[in-house]
């Protein structure tokens, strides 16, 4: 998902155009993995216990800091472009809120 990865290659070219950012927070001594060392990672992986694991330690992080997440959502709304006024398409942001029960939407101002 990161960066609109849509493979194992793209997670190392990512990896590669990136590289002096990660090594500021990673020790890189052979550099960046390839791609068939992220599928050999990766695929053994299950995906709902991972789900289980990852939703453990984000609720242990925000208990820890006595706040909340605060998921939020963006997309572009098809078909709200208006071609001969020049107006872009509709983009919206949505933020919803378990302490509140509420879902926030905001949408972005049309040039």
């Amino acid at each position: 998902m990161i960066a609109g990865a849509k493979g194992w290659e793209d997670m190392e070219n990512y990896g590669l155009s990136k590289y002096d950012w990660l090594e500021q927070f990673l020790a890189l001594p052979e550099g960046i993995p390839s791609a068939d060392t992220f599928r050999r990672v990766f695929e053994p992986i299950n995906p709902k216990v991972f789900e289980r694991c990852f939703r453990g330690w984000v609720e242990s992080i925000v208990e820890a800091a006595g706040t909340q997440v605060i998921p939020i959502h963006g997309k572009i709304l098809k078909g709200s472009y208006d071609r001969e006024q020049g107006k872009s398409a509709l983009h919206l942001v949505s933020a919803w809120s378990i302490d509140l029960s509420s879902c926030f939407t905001f949408p972005k101002t049309r040039r």
